[in-house]
């Protein structure tokens, strides 16, 4: 099963470079006070994970004024763990949900795709074919993310951060950037 996997895997990264090369984007670069929407790519992990999310959507919202906030996250286990049961702020998707290359299918995936966000920044901490499905197709203006070579071709900024780095050290950097850069 390992096995196939990697196959998928391979396979779904060699699809996703092919979509960056014919993608014809430009970024526009936007600032908290700018910015009018945001969307948030993460990995679900845990519930302390989740109300962390939950609290810099909140902080998002109250403190630095954004409407429309959107958060997807991507469950990496086939069944959905309790905490995401019962309604909440943000939307996922599981592996149950994905494609024969690794690819999120369905309405959910497709509108959070086709919103016009101002930023979208991507939480994630390694390379995951889902989430980065999500980002090449995203129509966002300026798409954030953690610095690796390969993350090049994906992102707009790129915050170089260890890879051990806590979230919360990642988040620090990319509000920094976000309340410090002027947009032409």
């Amino acid at each position: 099963m390992k096995l196939f996997n990697g196959i998928k895997t391979r396979f779904g990264k060699r699809k996703l470079e092919k979509f960056i090369v014919r993608q014809k984007r430009k970024a526009r670069v936007s600032n908290f006070s700018t910015a009018h929407s945001i969307g948030l790519v993460y990995n679900i992990k845990n519930t302390d994970y989740q109300d962390f999310i939950n609290k810099y959507i909140d902080y998002l919202r109250e403190e630095i004024g954004f409407k429309t906030i959107v958060s997807l996250g991507f469950n990496l286990k086939e069944t959905e763990p309790k905490f995401l049961k019962g309604g909440s702020k943000f939307k996922s998707f599981s592996k149950n949900e994905l494609d024969w290359k690794n690819f999120p299918k369905g309405k959910e995936i497709e509108n959070f795709c086709n919103q016009d966000f101002d930023i979208l920044i991507d939480l994630a901490r390694n390379y995951t074919v889902p989430l980065r499905y999500v980002v090449v197709k995203s129509k966002a203006r300026l798409k954030i993310g953690r610095y690796s070579k390969e993350n090049e071709k994906y992102y707009d900024f790129m915050v170089d951060i260890s890879e051990t780095a806590p979230v919360s050290e990642y988040i620090e950097q990319v509000n920094h950037f976000l309340n410090n850069v002027k947009p032409k």
